[in-house]
């Protein structure tokens, strides 16, 4: 009796395991999503585009994933995280001009449905963690009231990494847990903690309590390496030492680093708690880096804020075991921020045709390494500035692209490159043979049918332009109003 009882110990213990080993894994048919933005990273502040970088866990992603090489975002944060969640181009929101300020009433418009709304519909559970910068004055401008079920982070788009004080002053860190008002806290608590590592500690905690009966969709917008120029002194002085010659681009090494490894903690965390074999992870960066603050977009031309492809081009790498039977590989493929939402709903297995967005699904195209779906597309068009910038097959038209519109970090063994003082109204520039924009084709006279139908084509565009409005600032907003932090519902009607 004693050995029939242990037997059956024995027998419920293995079952037991069994479905330990089960439950540990990923049980829904539907693959979780990682989204990992990283904010200003230029195309050479990665290692395995300058080996001066210190981004090990970034550049195994480059080598066992897909690695993208003509892959676009807008050139300036706000627009570009409202184009990936809209799939819609910014100036047709009037989101062209700039980036969302403190005390402004200004969002995303609010009458769009969002890819996270979207993928809640589908059953997903959804969390934003990082930077947000898409307007709070309004609670239905925050993430909880925009498809995600939780948001740890910041509302605007520029603070200190350690004091959480905001460009604007005043706390900026916030962990929302819902729609309701005492669902909306302050996390003073995470006051002196560089926020790369708040971030990606959030996600792992995250990871931890998921109901893996549920699939997720996690956005991690981290801050890095957008300024100020901000990093613990072990990635600047240690991981980094070997960067002498420029402190800006030595701190800008140790901010990619110190992401790097917090990506690394991630990814670590996904392979312990069995997500890794039902996982899709995109890394990209929301626009160009900065040239002036330390980051390089060599061997492309310009910086974040012009429409140059330094300013546009950005890292982006696609990853899963799964979904990707055939990575690694370079699609050189046109993709753009506003395709991410068709291609990624295509993914999570919704086959219909979403309506209303200005995105392509691309994700046959990569999955087969195939050829885009995407033939053109518009950089921006800025009616303030007067700038614009349309893509067709390989050549590019732009008006006034903007500064800095040099080449900077160039090696020392190229011919060194400088942008002309004057420039004509027009540039037109072949992308496939020249992506560095070197050689202006406009008086090309074989180009002066091509010529004329892009120009014909941008003015179709200009004409679907929402004009960019004047918002007033509203004092109601400002940090001593509210305990010394930002907090939303300031402006609410």
């Amino acid at each position: 009796m004693a050995t029939q009882h242990s037997q059956w110990r024995t027998g419920l213990a293995l079952l037991v395991t069994c479905s330990c080993l089960h439950v540990c894994r990923s049980v829904t048919s539907k693959p979780n999503i990682l989204i990992i933005f990283a904010d200003d990273l230029g195309w050479s502040d990665v290692g395995f585009n300058d080996n001066t970088m210190r981004t090990p866990n970034i550049d195994k992603m480059a080598k066992e994933g897909v690695n993208m090489s003509s892959s676009y975002m807008n050139h300036v944060c706000s627009p570009s995280r409202a184009a990936f969640l809209t799939g819609k181009y910014p100036f047709k929101m009037g989101l062209q001009h700039s980036v969302f300020t403190a005390l402004k009433n200004n969002s995303m418009p609010t009458d769009i449905k969002l890819l996270p709304e979207h993928l809640q519909e589908l059953g997903y559970a959804t969390h934003f963690v990082g930077k947000w910068h898409l307007g709070f004055c309004m609670k239905k401008m925050t993430p909880t009231q925009r498809g995600f079920d939780t948001f740890y982070g910041m509302y605007n788009g520029k603070g200190s990494f350690y004091t959480h004080i905001s460009k604007w002053d005043g706390y900026d860190f916030h962990y929302d847990t819902g729609k309701e008002a005492a669902d909306y806290k302050v996390e003073w608590a995470a006051n002196g903690t560089y926020s790369t590592n708040l971030f990606s500690d959030k996600t792992i905690d995250i990871l931890k309590n998921h109901n893996k009966t549920k699939p997720f969709f996690i956005m991690l917008s981290y801050q890095a390496v957008h300024g100020p120029l901000e990093a613990p002194d072990y990635y600047v002085n240690t991981t980094c030492a070997h960067i002498t010659v420029d402190s800006k681009r030595k701190t800008k090494c140790g901010m990619a680093a110190a992401m790097d490894a917090g990506i690394g903690n991630v990814t670590s965390a996904l392979d312990s708690l069995g997500f890794s074999d039902n996982l899709i992870t995109l890394f990209v960066s929301d626009n160009g880096g900065p040239t002036k603050e330390g980051s390089s977009n060599w061997p492309l031309r310009g910086s974040k804020i012009t429409l140059w492809e330094g300013g546009t081009r950005v890292v982006s790498i696609l990853h899963s075991k799964k979904y990707l039977p055939n990575q690694p590989y370079q699609w050189g493929g046109m993709m753009h921020s506003i395709d991410w939402y068709p291609t990624l709903m295509k993914a999570a297995g919704y086959n219909k045709t979403i309506t209303g967005i200005d995105g392509v699904d691309n994700w046959s195209p990569i999955v087969n390494n195939g050829t885009s779906k995407r033939t053109e597309f518009v950089y921006n068009i800025n009616d303030v500035k007067n700038t614009s910038a349309l893509r067709v097959g390989k050549y590019k038209l732009i008006t006034k692209a903007g500064k800095p519109d040099g080449w900077s970090y160039q090696p020392a063994n190229v011919t060194k490159l400088e942008p002309p003082s004057k420039y004509p109204d027009y540039l037109l520039f072949n992308i496939d043979a020249d992506p560095s924009e070197t050689t202006n084709l406009i008086n090309t006279k074989s180009l002066k049918k091509t010529i004329r139908k892009m120009k014909r084509k941008l003015k179709k565009y200009r004409n679907k332009l929402v004009p960019t409005k004047e918002y007033d600032t509203i004092n109601a907003g400002k940090p001593k109003n509210h305990g010394g932090a930002w907090v939303s519902g300031w402006c609410d009607a």
